[in-house]
């Protein structure tokens, strides 16, 4: 991939920004079993990472039987989960991560979350962690037409800062927001957290990095 003039970053939030997945993993198990009693596998919570819950609805169907609004149910019992754990001290930053902010500070360059989760819940674990004033905008795959992988929530984090798709960087740890950062045109990293790299996300990132001290590292050679 040729060089890029990188203006503006964009985040996924948990497992990129945030060390939530093994807590959202947990509290969907949990949520779960109070439902119907029944286990949850790794498969099949590795198929909702990086998806709205719009597009959730047909795996628990499925795995489930569950409807619409048993789905939803167990989807809210899970975010509360979630929030009780992060208040607990889980799903705490990223290794990195303020060293990552550091330097975008010190850029001046502009940085947007975007993330699968309804808005009310990335701004309230922003929030907890005490994170949200070091980004400058924040949209939710709830806002956009499709959720990832599709590239709408993406084009529109470019929008809110009005940085060209082409000049900015994605930074992600799931297959499906590496596909949509491609669809959008955008550079993206990759940060493996739950979900190793397939050959797709080999050939579709940019760079695949171990944490968000490599990822400093490497944009500072951007830049």
């Amino acid at each position: 991939m040729e060089k890029r003039k990188i203006e503006a970053v964009i985040f996924d939030l948990d497992g990129l920004m945030l060390d939530t997945e093994p807590v959202a993993m947990r509290a969907m198990a949990e949520a779960i079993r109070l439902k119907n009693g029944r286990e949850m596998t790794f498969a099949f919570f590795r198929q909702l990472i990086g998806h709205a819950r719009s597009d959730t609805y047909g795996f628990f169907a499925e795995e489930y039987g569950f409807s619409v609004e048993e789905t939803n149910s167990v989807r809210d019992k899970c975010a509360e989960l979630i929030v009780e754990a992060i208040g607990r001290g889980e799903g705490k930053p990223k290794p990195g991560l303020t060293e990552l902010l550091d330097l975008l500070d010190e850029r001046a360059m502009p940085r947007v979350v975007a993330s699968s989760s309804p808005r009310s819940q990335v701004l309230q674990k922003l929030k907890m962690v005490n994170l949200l004033h070091r980004v400058n905008s924040v949209t939710s795959g709830w806002e956009v037409p499709k959720s990832k992988p599709e590239p709408d929530i993406f084009l529109k984090a470019a929008g809110m800062i009005e940085a060209k798709p082409e000049n900015c960087l994605v930074l992600e740890d799931s297959p499906a927001g590496i596909e949509a950062a491609e669809r959008a045109g955008m550079v993206s990293i990759m940060v493996p957290d739950l979900v190793a790299p397939g050959a797709k996300e080999k050939q579709r990132a940019f760079m695949i990095l171990p944490d968000l001290f490599a990822v400093a590292e490497a944009l500072r050679d951007m830049l």
